[in-house]
């Protein structure tokens, strides 16, 4: 059984549907400092980029976090 380990930076929005949008980046630099990441968002909320359906996703900045997640192969055929 192999087990793999990837890390991506996740960026949390609040959209003008008042719900949360998730903007994530698997190739992140690590060791990003919480003012970089901040400066960044706020910069991609400000921009007002992202719509969808006429919904503007990255509206207002919620959180930053690295998230790992594990995949174990468990069956192949």
């Amino acid at each position: 059984m192999n087990s793999e380990e990837k890390t991506a930076l996740q960026l949390r929005f609040k959209g003008t549907d008042d719900k949360v949008h998730t903007f994530s980046f698997p190739k992140a630099v690590s060791g990003l400092t919480t003012e970089t990441i901040a400066e960044a968002m706020n910069t991609i909320a400000s921009l007002g980029l992202f719509d969808r359906k006429g919904i503007t996703l990255y509206v207002t900045a919620v959180s930053g976090a690295y998230v790992k997640t594990t995949t174990q192969e468990l069956y192949t055929a």
